[in-house]
C-alpha cells in the first residue's frame, strides 16, 4: 500500500489532514492469487476512486457556494459605501443651503435696522406734515412685510440645519456600519480563497491517482497481468507523443528565424490546443512554472476540463506559446491567483486575480536567461509579444527599464511599475 497524507475540506470548508491507502502495483499483482483477493481489491479500488471524484464533486460545489456568499458580501460594501457617501454628500448639501439662508438673513437684518436710522418712529409721525407722515407709514409697511421675509428666512434656515443634522447622524450610522460589511467581506473573500485551495488540492490529487487507479482497475477486471512498469511506460509514451509535437513546432519556428524570417508560425486561437501545445513543452523540459506553480492550470485546459476561477484567456496562453517558439523555452511564475486562492500583494485588485482570474503571466525566464524588466532578454521578449498583444495590454517593470536606460518603444503595451525580478504582462 501506498499511504499518502493529503488534505480536504470539511463542511466549513477549512482543511482537514487524512490519509489515504492507494494500492501498488504489487498489491494488484498480489490480488490475482485468489477470485476472492482480486473481488475485494476490485471493491477497494472502486470505492477510492468513488471517493476521489466525490471530493472532488463537494470541493467545487464548496467553491461556487463560497464564490456566491463573497460576491453577496462585496456587493453588500458596495452598497454601504455608495450609501455612505451619498448621505455625507447630502448632509453637506444641507449644511451649505443652512449657512446660505442664515448669512441671507443676517444681511437683511442689517439692512433693516440701518433703514431705521436709530429714530424714534412717534416723534417722526407727530414732527412731519401730511405727506411726510403717509410717506413714512408707507415705509413701515414695507419693513414690516421685510420683516416677515427675515422671519421666514430665519425660520427656514433653522429647518434646513435641521435637515442637515438629521441627514449628518445617518451618515454617521452609514460610516460606522461599513467596519461590519467590510469585516464580513473580507472574512468572505478569505473563505472563498480558502475553499478555491481546497478544491485545487482535491483536483490534484483526483489528476495524481484516478488515473493509474482505473489502470488497475482495468487490469483486474481484464485478467491482463499489467506490471507498474507497463504502466509507467505507457504514461511515459503519451508524454514523449506530446513532447515530440511540441517539439516540431519549435523546430518550424526555429527553421524560420534561421532563414532569415521573423514570423514563428500561425499561433493557434483555440484555448484547448495552446495549452496542449504548451504542455508538450513542459513534457520536453523546455517550459515550466515557479512556486506556487500554476502549469497545472494549463494542464487542465489542454485536458478539456472547465474548472471553476481556473481559465486562462487565449491572448496569455499566445503569449506564452510565443515566447516558448521564439526562445525556445520560456518560464513562468503567477498567472490566475483567483485558481490558486491567492490574495496576497494586490488581493483582488491584482491582474492575476480580477474578472475571473488569468488575463495575466509573470515571465521568469527565456532562452535559459533570467528576467528582470529591463535586461536584453526581458527587452527581446517585450519586442516579441508587444506586436500580438491587444492595445493597451499592460506591461510591468517600466520603473525597472528607466532607472536601466533601457526604456523602449511601445506599441500596444501600456507599462507600469513593478518589482524588478520578472516581467509581467496582461491583456487588460
Amino acid at each position: 500500500m501506498v499511504i499518502v497524507v493529503t488534505a480536504v475540506s470539511t463542511v466549513l470548508g477549512a482543511p482537514a489532514a487524512y490519509a489515504t491507502d492507494y494500492p501498488s502495483w504489487a498489491d494488484v499483482q498480489a490480488a490475482r492469487a485468489s477470485e476472492s483477493a482480486k473481488a475485494g481489491e476490485v471493491a477497494s479500488i472502486t470505492a477510492l476512486i468513488a471517493d476521489l471524484q466525490a471530493k472532488a464533486v463537494a470541493a467545487q460545489a464548496l467553491v461556487q457556494q463560497r464564490t456566491a456568499e463573497d460576491d453577496v458580501a462585496e456587493a453588500a460594501l458596495a452598497a454601504g459605501q455608495s450609501k455612505a457617501d451619498a448621505l455625507a454628500a447630502s448632509a453637506a448639501t444641507w449644511k451649505t443651503k443652512a449657512d446660505t439662508s442664515s448669512r441671507q438673513a443676517a444681511l437683511i437684518a442689517a439692512q433693516f435696522a440701518r433703514a431705521g436710522g436709530g429714530n424714534n418712529i412717534t416723534s417722526l409721525l407727530l414732527g412731519s406734515d401730511s405727506a411726510q407722515a403717509n410717506n413714512l407709514l408707507s415705509q413701515l409697511s414695507s419693513m414690516g412685510k421685510l420683516s416677515e421675509t427675515i422671519t421666514g428666512i430665519y425660520n427656514q434656515a433653522k429647518q434646513d440645519a435641521n435637515t442637515a443634522q438629521s441627514i449628518a447622524e445617518q451618515a454617521a450610522v452609514a460610516k460606522d456600519a461599513l467596519v461590519g460589511l467590510a469585516a464580513a467581506a473580507q472574512a468572505a473573500l478569505q473563505q472563498a480563497a480558502q475553499a478555491q485551495q481546497d478544491m485545487i488540492a482535491a483536483l490534484n490529487e483526483q489528476t495524481a491517482h484516478e488515473g493509474e487507479l482505473q489502470a488497475q482497475l482495468a487490469s483486474l477486471q481484464s485478467n491482463v497481468a499489467t506490471t507498474e512498469q507497463q504502466y509507467q511506460a505507457g504514461v511515459a509514451a503519451a508524454a514523449a507523443a506530446a513532447a515530440a509535437a511540441a517539439a516540431a513546432a519549435a523546430a518550424a519556428a526555429a527553421a524560420a528565424r534561421g532563414s532569415g524570417g521573423v514570423s514563428i508560425g500561425p499561433v493557434s486561437s483555440d484555448a484547448q490546443a495552446l495549452a496542449e501545445e504548451l504542455m508538450g513543452y513542459v513534457s520536453a523540459g523546455r517550459f515550466h512554472g515557479s512556486s506556487p506553480d500554476h502549469i497545472f492550470e494549463i494542464a487542465w485546459i489542454a485536458q478539456g476540463k472547465s474548472v471553476a476561477n481556473c481559465g486562462i484567456d487565449v491572448v496569455i496562453l499566445q503569449a506564452m506559446v510565443t515566447a516558448v517558439r521564439t526562445f525556445g523555452s520560456a518560464g513562468v511564475s503567477d498567472i490566475s491567483r483567483r485558481c490558486t486562492g491567492q490574495i496576497e500583494g494586490a488581493g483582488v485588485l491584482s491582474a492575476h486575480y480580477r474578472n475571473g482570474g488569468g488575463h495575466a503571466v509573470d515571465f521568469t525566464s527565456v532562452g535559459g536567461n533570467a528576467l528582470n524588466g529591463s535586461n536584453n532578454a526581458s527587452l527581446s521578449l517585450i519586442r516579441a509579444l508587444d506586436p500580438i498583444m491587444p492595445y493597451g495590454s499592460g506591461l510591468g517593470q517600466r520603473n525597472c527599464r528607466v532607472s536601466a536606460g533601457s526604456e523602449i518603444g511601445l506599441k500596444n503595451f501600456s507599462d507600469f511599475y513593478d518589482t524588478c525580478d520578472h516581467l509581467h504582462v496582461d491583456d487588460f
